[in-house]
This record gives C-alpha cells, structure tokens and sequence, in this order.
C-alpha cells in the first residue's frame, strides 16, 4: 500500500486561498487597467487644456512683442505678460514660462509687482536654471507640441507654442518668423484625479475583499464539509460501521455525490446485513445434515442402529448429502453470475417441453401431498432461444418452491401464453400466501419469506435470487403476486428469441 508522504495539505486552506489569490489577481488588474485609463484621459484633458492656454498666450505676445524684444529686461509691458503667465498657471495647475528662439527662459510667472521692477528683469533665479533641451525646441518648431522631456532631472509633460511675428507689411522678410516658445510643463507623475480614483478604488478593493473573504470562506466550507464527511464515514466503514450518513444541505453537483455516497452506504450496510444473514443461514443449513449424517454413520458404526433400518437410515444421509449438494451449487452458481463468468449458450427449443419434463421430476413429491396439476391439457408449444440450463434452473426451482409450500391436497396451475414478442410463465400454487410487505423482497440474496418456514425449506434464501438473475440475463423480467392468503404466484416473461 502506497503511504502519504511530505506534509498533508488541507483542502479548505488550499481552496480559500486560491480564491483569494484569483480574487487579489482579478482586483490588481482591474486596478491597473484602469489607473492606466484614467491617467490617459487626464493626461489628455490637461494637455489639451495647456496646449489651449499656450497657443493663445503666444498669439497675444506675437501682436506686441519684436525680436529684439525678446529678452528678459524689465518693461511694463513684460510684467503684464508674467501676470498673465501667473494666472494661467494657477488656473490649469502647470508652470507656464516664455523662451526665446534660443530656448532660454526670458519671462515666468514668479516676477510679478515689485519683483521684476527691483530686479530688472522677467525671470526668476529658478526659471533661469531651467534648460530646454535642443530636441524639444525643435518639436516646437517642427509643430509637435506635446511630449515628454526631462528637465533638471526630472520628468515632464511639455507643452510648446511657438510665438511668431506678426504681418508687417513694411517688413515682408520678418513675417511668420519664430522670435521664441511659450512653454507649459507639468510633472509626469501621477495626476490628482488618478490618485483620488486610485485611492477610491483601493479603498473599495478592500472593502470588497473582505466581504469577498467572507464570502469564499463559507463558500469554500460548505463545499469542503461534505467532503470531510465523507472522509469520516469512509473510515467507519473501513471498520464495520456503515450507519454513518453524509448531512445534505443544498442541490448541486456536491448534493449528488452525497446522495450517491448514502445510496452506497445503504447498499453497503444492506449487503453487510444479508451476509452475516447469509453465514448465520448457511451456518444452520450446514450444520444441520451435517449433525444428521455423522449421528446416523456413528449409529451405524458402533450398532446403536440395528442392521434391519440401516437402510432407511442411509437413505436419510443420502438426501442429506444431495442437500448439501444443492447449497454448494447454489453458493456457486450465484458466485459466478456475480463475477461475469456464468457464460450464456443461447438455442431454440420449445419451452413446453422443458416445463412438462421438469414436472416429471417431481412426481414422486407430488403424489405423495397428493397435488392436483392444473392447466397441462391447455398447453401448447411455445418456443424461444435461450440457454436451455439456465430455463432449467429457473423453472426447476419455481417448481421446488411451488411443489415445497402447496398444501396436502392443494394444487399447482401452470400457464404459458405468447405476449407479444414475450413468452409468458404463470406457476400458481396452493397453500400459505405470501404478505404484501414481502413480495419485493422475495427475490433478495438470502432472504427467506417466512422466518418460521424456512426452519422446514430446504435452503439458503439464494434460489429465487439466481431464478431473477438469470431471466433478467435473458432479457425478461419476474415478479411474484399473492392476490390472497391461500395462494401464491410467480409470473416471468422472456423474449422469444435473444
């Protein structure tokens, strides 16, 4: 036997956590996905809003400002402009900066009021050591205004305008010519609305994975339990004990497997009944000529029996050893109808014949009750193919049963009719009924119908079993009726040919 090895792992541990960890799996790419979504349409609003923003700040500088403008020396008109920038900022939430052609910052958003008049100048000691990398100017220039540049060593979405002169018409050369940028830049990290979506959604996620945890565990319980049950009741009945039952609380696949382990049980506790009934039967029946036939040999042997009834008394262990004989080939035969070793010899014949020689057989018996045999002058030939030793069995033990528990003087009625494609058997004898509670368990391995009879039957309770067994091989069916207290009857039907 194969033993267990390695460290035993509890299924409910096992499940609840592959739930979870799906569940976890599940939530963190929900929350990927849309953190990814989110933070591009963010982006994309807020710089379409920039792009808007520096497009119209270089449109109002190109009407005022000339190139040779274009520095960060203080004038009235530059402060107006860094006041402009300072709002803009503040309003879409980016810094907002003028360059020259060059890509030097030359006015920003922190040299407003006295600031820029004191110090003479439109740009600030931070701005100024800002650096506009040559490739992101010529983005600009080439019109790609949007992109993602690193600054100071650090990383941001950039917005570029470039800021062209005006029509002069006394100054052809200098029209639509590019005299500097205006620049908006945000950090390229996380945008507020992503980190508040973010956060919501954690919060939710966690909220959800608890109750979810909650959830997966009684889940994961309701379907381990029955399992554990099982585990439980197989090992009692590993010992012996198959009173142990599996607790059935919902109607799914689990419900079935439960219902089918109780249906086995039953079966299992039934068959553990019918076999200590079984030992207990085959016990007495062994034990009974056996006392018999070593009581008369003894007898016999030591001249406690005279020598004028030493025949009758050889005659008894005679019928005693046939009955033995009997209770083995039974016990056989039934052995090898369960294996799948009981091979069939299908032939036609004619049935009637069969019946009328089994009945032969008895005749002796039958006189000797004084039976009367009815319906054997309505007899016609009825012919089928089956195994002529299994139809043998079958009708010869219907017939012993029938012969065995007629009353001195009653009488067996036999009738044989086509029904349909069927032949019909009727064998109907007189004398103690059968009660109803019992007929659908006549034909149970080792079941005697009448416990105080069956100290008088020559038995174990196994031939109306292989009776049932072998019609149902052939295809046809049995059943017993007793309509009344003073008769009983056994109908099997077989097909005509197999």
């Amino acid at each position: 036997m194969a033993l267990r090895k390695g460290k035993r792992q509890n299924l409910f541990t096992k499940y609840f956590l592959l739930f979870v960890t799906v569940f976890l799996f599940m939530l963190v790419v929900m929350g990927i996905v849309l953190t990814t979504i989110v933070n591009a349409y963010s982006l994309s609003q807020k710089t379409d809003i920039l792009t808007e923003n520096t497009k119209k700040l270089a449109n109002t500088i190109s009407q005022n400002m000339i190139v040779n403008n274009m520095n960060s020396e203080y004038s009235s008109y530059k402060e107006s402009v860094c006041e402009n920038l300072a709002m803009v900022s503040g309003c879409i939430d980016a810094d907002v900066f003028v360059c020259d052609a060059g890509g030097s910052i030359i006015m920003c958003k922190d040299q407003t009021g006295l600031k820029g008049f004191i110090s003479g100048e439109t740009v600030c000691e931070n701005h100024k050591n800002f650096i506009i990398g040559d490739k992101q100017l010529q983005r600009v220039y080439e019109g790609a205004s949007v992109g993602k540049a690193i600054i100071n060593g650090e990383s941001y979405y950039v917005v570029g305008t470039a800021i062209k002169t005006s029509f002069d018409a006394n100054n052809l050369s200098d029209n639509n010519k590019i005299i500097g940028t205006v620049f908006a830049v945000t950090p390229a990290g996380t945008q507020g609305v992503v980190s508040l979506v973010l956060r919501s959604f954690l919060i939710i996620a966690l909220v959800c994975l608890g109750f979810a945890c909650i959830v997966l565990w009684q889940l994961t319980k309701r379907m381990v339990t029955p399992l554990q049950q099982m585990s439980a009741a197989a090992k009692r009945f590993a010992v012996g004990d198959f009173s142990y039952r599996v607790n059935i609380n919902t109607n799914d696949e689990l419900a079935d497997l439960g219902y089918a382990f109780n249906e086995m049980a039953d079966a299992l506790d039934k068959l553990e009944s019918s076999r200590r009934s079984f030992v207990a039967n085959v016990s007495h029946e062994l034990k009974t000529p056996m006392t018999s036939i070593a009581g008369f040999i003894d007898g016999i042997l030591d001249g406690t029996i005279p020598k004028e009834k030493e025949d009758y008394y050889l005659k008894i262990v005679s019928d005693e050893v046939r009955r033995l004989s009997r209770l083995v080939v039974a016990m056989l035969n039934m052995s090898k109808i369960e294996s799948g070793d009981f091979e069939m010899k299908p032939k036609p014949y004619n049935l009637s014949d069969q019946i009328i020689h089994i009945l032969l057989t008895f005749e002796q018996k039958i006189e000797k009750k004084n039976i009367e045999i009815r319906g054997l002058e309505n007899l016609e030939p009825h012919h089928i193919t089956a195994d002529t030793d299994m139809i043998y069995q079958v009708i010869y033990n219907l017939f012993d049963n029938a012969v065995k528990f007629t009353n001195d003087g009653g009488y067996i009625e036999i009738n044989v009719s086509d029904v349909g494609d069927n032949v019909q058997v009727s064998i109907k004898n007189s004398g103690e009924g059968i009660d109803a509670s019992e007929l659908s368990r006549v034909f149970e391995r080792f079941y005697k119908v009448d416990k105080s009879r069956s100290l008088d039957s020559k038995g174990a309770g196994l031939g109306l079993y292989i009776v049932k067994t072998m019609v149902e091989m052939h295809g046809g069916r049995i059943f017993a009726r007793s309509d009344s207290k003073t008769e009983a009857e056994f109908v099997f039907t077989l097909p005509k040919s197999k």
